[in-house]
């Protein structure tokens, strides 16, 4: 249960060492606010309760698992609570402000407090899928949420763009693709056909070729071995040092992140390591996770020796054909749209980059930070 303190703030790094039973609430605050239902806005106070990634109760996350289940628009698994939890478990600057409206709960914030009072969705740089977890058609103002929160500064990348409280805030928006699976495989590949496009056929033809040259394929939809996460990772960090992207993997938090959502299995949340061998050799390998019906595409390799039969995308494929057993209606495979991603892709959701700022001198550091970089680009420009 929640314990109320008003006004002072405690950063989470200090109270994330508390026993896990003692909530800590921070600051309440009253801003206009209203929640969709008669279509007109009324004026509504809210107060927000700060909490500890590390210090969620098994009720709060019932109720952020029911506030989750409410709105289908959040039914990616990096809404979860157990995508929280996880994070919180490696990290010690996880926090969830739990918005009361009407002496009720009526929406749940998740962040990463940094220094400087600035905030960014939990998971950040693996975090696809960002937002409030709230039922359809909650407004507040963002500024005066990040003021009940301690903060001066939200950053996203991935925003859910239908979260309409946030439009004023975007930079820019973009679509993450998805796999819409919800009439089964054959009617997805009919549909991908008929659209013109050729490369489930030439994947067909791939899978055929590395049978009759390496060995009978073979499909395993989860494997619990952390030896074999370990090697799928080992080419993932491999593929993300050679096209110059960070390494996440070459982090203590990150390491630790997939190996703890590798072990959970739930009924809303699990992860999922799938694998595709020829014969006994281990060819592509992916860690994703699921709730109980999207499948996230996370981490996808493969080995560089096999890379001419594109094991990747037979893999994804396998997937997709398997998704229908589990229950799964979608594979959400994410923004920058690729070619492969243009071609296999039948739905897309709209997720928006940008800022929610209060006035205040780090602000305005910040503005002027950006306003140097663009000049910066605008000299280096042919």
């Amino acid at each position: 249960m929640f314990h109320r303190r008003a006004v002072k703030l405690i950063p989470s790094n200090e109270y994330c060492d508390q026993p896990p039973e003692l909530v800590q609430p921070l600051c309440v605050s009253e801003s206009p606010c209203s929640t969709a239902g008669s279509g007109l806005a009324r004026p509504a106070a809210i107060s927000v309760r700060l909490v500890c990634g590390r210090s969620l109760s098994p009720g709060q996350a019932a109720l952020w698992r029911e506030l989750q289940q409410s709105n289908p628009e959040l039914a990616s698994p990096c809404f979860a609570p157990e995508f929280t939890q996880a994070v919180a478990a490696v990290r010690d600057d996880v926090e969830a402000a739990f918005i009361e409206q009407d002496h009720e709960v009526a929406a749940i914030f998740p962040f990463q407090r940094r220094p400087g009072s600035r905030a960014v969705p939990v998971g950040g740089i693996v975090s696809d899928y960002q937002g409030l977890i709230c039922r359809p058609g909650f407004s507040c103002d963002p500024q005066e949420l990040l003021k009940a929160c301690g903060l001066v500064a939200w950053d996203f990348d991935r925003l859910l763009a239908s979260q309409s409280l946030f439009v004023p805030h975007h930079k820019l928006c973009e679509p993450s693709a998805r796999l819409d699976l919800s009439h089964g495989y054959d009617a997805y590949v009919a549909q991908r056909q008929a659209a013109g496009t050729h490369q489930i056929k030439k994947c067909e033809y791939l899978m055929r070729r590395l049978e009759r040259e390496v060995g009978p394929l073979r499909f395993v939809r989860h494997c619990a071995d952390p030896r074999l996460l370990a090697q799928v990772l080992a080419w993932k960090s491999y593929q993300y040092r050679q096209t110059g992207w960070k390494d996440l993997f070459a982090t203590d938090w990150g390491r630790a992140l997939v190996g703890r959502i590798h072990q959970l299995r739930s009924p809303g949340f699990a992860g999922m390591l799938s694998l595709l061998y020829a014969g006994q050799q281990l060819v592509a390998g992916h860690l994703g996770m699921h709730s109980e019906t999207v499948w996230h595409y996370w981490f996808p390799a493969y080995h560089r020796q096999f890379g001419r039969y594109s094991p990747g995308i037979i893999l994804l494929l396998k997937m997709a054909e398997a998704a229908e057993g589990l229950g799964l209606r979608y594979i959400d495979i994410g923004t920058g749209v690729t070619l492969y991603k243009k071609r296999l892709m039948n739905a897309s959701v709209s997720v928006a980059e940008g800022s929610v700022e209060r006035p205040s001198g780090l602000v305005l550091l910040r503005i002027a930070r950006r306003r140097l970089k663009s000049f910066v680009k605008t000299l280096a420009a042919p």
